[in-house]
Parts: structure tokens; sequence; C-alpha cells
């Protein structure tokens, strides 16, 4: 009963505060200076910024490799001097790979990465070695699996 009698009088009061007759919102409106978008700049927007990957998603998709196999803003497909150029590269990081550490985690993904190179410059012995040597060093790997 005493909860009751201290919350009227604090309901009332609420009551009378809030009325309050100086809020205008017409005459606020009214009396607003509006000023005139003159000019709007065009921003790019992230979507322009999206590189075109073949199938491939997440972290995958930011690999270095991807980087140099997918020709970017068009779906045609790398030239074979572009396929030179990424091969190349990917040599290159194989072997200071395994000369860092022969048993290094990432030589079975661009060992798979190499082979498949050369299978698009039609290179098909040199893929095959390449697949023999994979499936003798990392037969467990997830880049094994798809040679066997």
């Amino acid at each position: 009963m005493k909860n009751t009698l201290l919350i009227i009088p604090l309901i009332l009061f609420t009551q009378i505060v809030a009325q309050d007759d100086d809020l205008d919102l017409d005459a606020m409106w009214d009396n607003t200076v509006w000023n005139e978008i003159e000019d709007v700049a065009d921003a790019g927007y992230e979507v322009e910024k999206v590189t075109a990957v073949a199938g491939v998603r997440g972290a995958e998709a930011e690999d270095e490799a991807l980087h140099h196999l997918y020709y970017r803003q068009s779906m045609k497909g790398p030239s074979k001097v572009e396929l030179n150029k990424a091969l190349g590269k990917l040599l290159n990081t194989l072997n200071s790979l395994k000369d860092k550490n022969p048993d290094h985690v990432k030589i079975p993904e661009v060992t798979h990465y190499v082979i498949q190179i050369y299978k698009k410059l039609e290179k098909g012995a040199k893929a095959k070695e390449l697949e023999k040597e994979l499936l003798s060093v990392a037969p467990e790997s997830k880049w094994a699996k798809f040679y066997k």
C-alpha cells in the first residue's frame, strides 16, 4: 500500500513535466533553413573491387597462387604467358620452401598448384612426375587426394 502511495505522485509528476507546450514541431519545420546539395561525389563501391576466382571461397581465395592463376576482371582464363609467369613464381616458392624445410606444410599445396599449371600448359609428363612426388612425400595430405 505504501509503495502504491509513492508511485502515484511520481506518475503524476512525470505527466506534468512531460507536457511541454513550447515544443511546436510545425513551427520548427517552417523555420528550418534548408541547404541545397549542389555536388555529390561519386564514390567507388566495394562490389567493383571484387576479384573473380573460379569456384574458390574464403581463405583459399586469398592464396598467393590463385592471384597468379586466375585472370582478373574476366573469366576467359589466363594466357600461356601468364601461366608461365605464375609457374616460375610457384617453382621459386617451392624451391625456397624445400630449401628452408623439406617437410614444410605448404609444399604439398604449392606442388598441387604447379601440377595444375603443367596440365593447363599441356605438359603431362612433368605433371605426372610431380604427382608421383606428391604422393610419395605427403600421401595423406588433402592435396594428394586429387591424384590417387
